[in-house]
């Protein structure tokens, strides 16, 4: 490991899933901001890992990493959860099971959404529309007026598309996500480590919080994000001691996704510079096990 880099990043978006940035880009950012292990964890798919592998700078170690869209069921309640998935087989077929189902449920909200706007508007421009990306992961409906707007000759109709974009939000629906024991065993079958993202951006009751990592733990989750940008001092000290009760991994990640319309938080860094973590026993643990990568000697 490169001893001028120093900080931990397992929690980054790219333009695979609804990331602004390149994988260049990211690792440019990267690289800036002294990063010495990094993972590109995209929504429902794993897209960015050839080019990781590829543009990845020397002295960085790197890993395969994904974060799934799930849910449980607690008390009759369906939560929606993600799980990150780390140090994994990316040609496992467990996981491409899982992946292709995904795909199939993203683009047939993909394909409602355009339905419902071609069955509202005359003269779209069909062409340019078709050119979207329906089967990756993202705001769909910000893609389509974002496309819509170039096309635009009118005021009133920037209107009439804005009137119907407030109104028809695009959400990906109550069904898109797995069931999450589902997704933890196709990551251990794919010899990776499981981890819940963002614990406490669920908005949930702590309490509620604890009774989930303990259900997660009986289906085989490793690990927990404990410092993540969104998330106070007090709770990841509260999340360490999850962490130390049950003998869990702890991981590290900004979430970042973009620059622009962003809460300010960088790679790395988080907000205000509340992540800079340095060592985790999550990337400890991938490096033990030989479960990264870094750059290839020419």
């Amino acid at each position: 490991m490169d001893n001028n880099k120093k900080y931990i990043d397992m929690h980054i978006h790219s333009k695979y899933s609804d990331g602004h940035f390149d994988v260049k880009e990211i690792v440019d950012m990267a690289n800036q901001n002294e990063i010495c292990f990094m993972a590109i964890s995209d929504h429902d798919s794993i897209k960015s890992l050839t080019e990781l592998q590829l543009e990845i700078p020397e002295g960085v170690y790197g890993t395969s990493a994904i974060e799934i869209s799930t849910y449980m069921m607690l008390n009759q309640e369906k939560i929606k959860l993600h799980l990150l998935g780390y140090g994994f087989d990316s040609g496992n077929c467990e996981l491409e099971k899982v992946l292709l189902e995904l795909k199939k449920r993203r683009m047939y909200f993909h394909k409602q959404f355009l339905e419902k706007l071609k069955s509202s508007f005359n003269n779209l421009p069909i062409e340019e529309i078709d050119k979207l990306d329906i089967e990756r992961y993202c705001w769909f409906d910000r893609d389509i007026l974002a496309c819509l707007k170039s096309c635009i000759k009118s005021s009133q109709e920037l209107e009439n598309y804005l009137t119907f974009f407030k109104k028809n939000k695009m959400r990906y629906g109550i069904d898109y996500p797995i069931e999450i024991s589902t997704a933890i065993a196709a990551i251990s079958a794919a010899g990776g480590i499981s981890v819940l993202a963002h614990p406490m951006a669920y908005n949930l009751p702590y309490e509620k919080v604890q009774v989930i990592i303990k259900q997660l733990i009986d289906m085989g989750l490793q690990g927990i994000e404990v410092y993540q940008s969104d998330c106070s001092s007090y709770d990841s000290i509260r999340l360490l001691e999850e962490v130390n009760k049950y003998n869990l991994l702890y991981s590290v990640g900004s979430d970042f996704h973009r620059i622009i319309n962003s809460d300010g938080r960088e790679i790395g860094k988080g907000i205000d510079n509340n992540l800079c973590v340095s060592s985790t026993s999550l990337t400890d643990y991938l490096i033990e096990k030989k479960l990264v990568f870094t750059k290839k000697k020419k």
